[in-house]
């Protein structure tokens, strides 16, 4: 979708609420641009002696005052109240795709990028939508208005300022096209910015580890100079709209004051001229004439002095745009399944990059009830199996079969529901301990949850806890390596899968906990297939059988001591 034709349809949902602010837009403006011709007139009333038409005009005038002022804040309320109604959604619409893109197009944006722009470019684009929209409505209606009441009250100085007045409009543009490309830059690299400080973060222990920190600050210090120095450049060159408009409205605003003067010398002389083309001028007149030629350029001085905050947003919503435009996660499987009781690789092809090959004509049958283990050296696509088991990525040839299915006739819903997946790399949100376990299933009940835990052994120092199950803990706060590992477990124990895939999942865990949980992990995988990923093979010695991967290749397959006979890679992985 276009980017002009997406926000557009953001308005659309808030049609109701646009009416309504043009509507005190135009009362707005009309009653602000109401009083420099009661002030003009008053002038010439005093000049005339006409007390009584002094008095009504001052009464006109703080009656027009008071519909402006309270028409102003009625435009500003709905203004701010649309904004961010549109960026509600908006912000729903990013983390919305952010769920909805595949895992492939996710890893391919950074994750200071994701952040860039579901804070920063989100609230950029609130900030300029909220200034520019009040300004462009609001000078749309002065420039309009202000031209018909210029024409009202001389329509040769009218004529004369129409005419000059696109210079001011040209001077914007000319400064806005050479900033676009700087504030551009300058969000990529806020991008960049964020990524590396993420990175930072969370790895601060690793740096510290290593005495890293003068070094890495002097990455960062090189990106952020960066940064600085092209958002200088943008900035600078925005800033220059605002004087150089201005100098172009005080010249015109020179100009038409002594055209005025020369026009009110003429008409005191009754020249027949004048009066023949209905251009008289007064002092009053002259000087409505010179508050509409202010009121007439606010609006482009409103508009070039908001322009870096237009341009950061355009830029902002080009990217979010860009990001919302990308294809969903293709899910053409129309099967429900229940459980998973057979997986078939028949000749599958695989690459992550579609130059380099992975995996070439896999072919691999695990039945119900099996445990199976793969192991090989890292990089051997290990891992990639479980990917395509789960459907993260697409095979690029071939067939992977679920219970004699294709697997892309099965719906990523059901067939992710089946599986439960442990990790070497935990992830626990910040929150109570029985929430965390509790993610698997949202329904479980308090017991369920525990009694999961017991299953799993980590009741035991769940239960040292200072508020035990209630206890708030975080992605780095508050539990151990081993211990996110356990409550990883935990969660799979209460989910009770049908296929359980078991990623390095005891690599963080003492020899202790470890032989407690691999017998728990057999009771819990009784008559249910099992996949076991282990660079510790004493691990998976009772595995029903072992697959060795290289290159994305099986070169052995058996059991352990089938392989062991065999004296090829597994020997040689075991022994070392």
């Amino acid at each position: 979708m276009k980017k002009s034709k997406r926000f557009l349809s953001y308005l659309k949902s808030q049609k109701s609420l646009v009416v309504i602010i043009f509507i005190f837009a135009l009362l707005f403006v009309l009653s602000s641009l109401s009083l420099p011709l009661l002030i003009g007139k008053g002038i010439d009333a005093l000049l005339e002696n006409s007390l009584d038409k002094f008095i009504l005009i001052i009464a006109l005038a703080s009656s027009f005052t008071l519909i402006g002022v309270l028409s102003g804040y009625a435009f500003e309320y709905l203004v701010g109240k649309i904004t961010q109604n549109v960026i509600y959604k908006l912000r729903l619409d990013v983390y919305e795709k952010i769920n909805a893109i595949s895992v492939d197009e996710f890893y391919k944006n950074t994750k200071g990028n994701l952040l860039q722009m579901e804070v920063n470019d989100i609230e950029n684009v609130a900030n300029g939508m909220f200034s520019i929209f009040k300004s462009l409505l609001e000078g749309i209606f002065t420039i309009i208005a202000t031209i018909v009441l210029m024409l009202i009250v001389n329509w040769i100085l009218a004529v004369l300022v129409i005419f000059l007045s696109p210079l001011c409009v040209f001077m914007s543009r000319f400064v806005a096209r050479f900033s676009h490309k700087y504030f551009k830059k300058s969000v990529e690299l806020q991008s960049k910015v964020n990524t590396y400080s993420s990175e930072l973060i969370d790895n601060l222990d690793l740096i510290k580890s290593f005495n890293y920190e003068d070094s890495e600050y002097k990455k960062y210090d090189k990106c952020s100079k960066e940064l600085q120095k092209h958002g200088k450049i943008a900035l600078f060159s925005a800033s220059w709209v605002n004087p150089s408009t201005r100098l172009v409205n005080n010249t015109i605003y020179a100009i038409i004051g002594v055209i005025g003067i020369i026009l009110i010398i003429y008409s005191n002389n009754n020249a027949n001229w004048i009066i023949n083309v209905g251009a008289l001028m007064s002092v009053g007149k002259l000087s409505s004439f010179l508050i509409y030629i202010n009121q007439y350029t606010k609006p482009f001085n409103e508009i070039s002095a908001v322009l870096s905050e237009f341009e950061t947003a355009n830029t902002s919503f080009e990217r979010i745009n860009n990001f919302l435009n990308k294809d969903n996660d293709v899910d053409e499987g129309n099967i429900e399944i229940d459980s998973i009781d057979k997986i078939e690789f028949k000749n599958v092809y695989f690459s992550y990059d579609k130059k380099t090959p992975l995996i070439e004509n896999l072919n691999v049958t695990i039945s119900k009830g099996q445990k199976i283990a793969i192991v090989g050296p890292t990089g051997a696509g290990k891992t990639t199996l479980i990917n395509l088991i789960m459907r993260f990525y697409d095979i690029d040839k071939g067939e992977i079969l679920i219970n004699d299915i294709n697997i892309k006739d099965i719906s990523k819903a059901s067939l992710r529901k089946a599986i439960g997946m442990v990790l070497q790399e935990t992830w626990i949100f910040n929150g109570t301990v029985m929430d965390n376990v509790r993610y698997s299933n949202s329904n479980a009940s308090d017991e369920d949850v525990k009694k999961a835990c017991v299953f799993a052994h980590s009741d035991a120092f769940i239960n040292t806890l200072p508020k035990g199950y209630q206890t708030v803990v975080g992605s780095k706060e508050g539990l151990s390596e081993g211990e996110r590992q356990m409550i990883a477990i935990s969660r799979v124990a209460m989910l009770e899968p049908s296929l359980v895939i078991l990623d390095e999942a005891t690599s963080n865990i003492d020899t202790r906990s470890e032989k407690y949980i691999n017998d728990d992990f057999d009771k819990l995988m009784n008559n249910k297939t099992s996949i076991v990923i282990a660079h510790r093979l004493s691990t998976i010695t009772k595995a029903d059988n072992i697959l060795v991967i290289d290159k994305g290749n099986i070169v052995e397959i058996g059991t352990h001591e089938e392989l062991l006979k065999k004296q090829g890679l597994y020997y040689s992985m075991y022994n070392s």
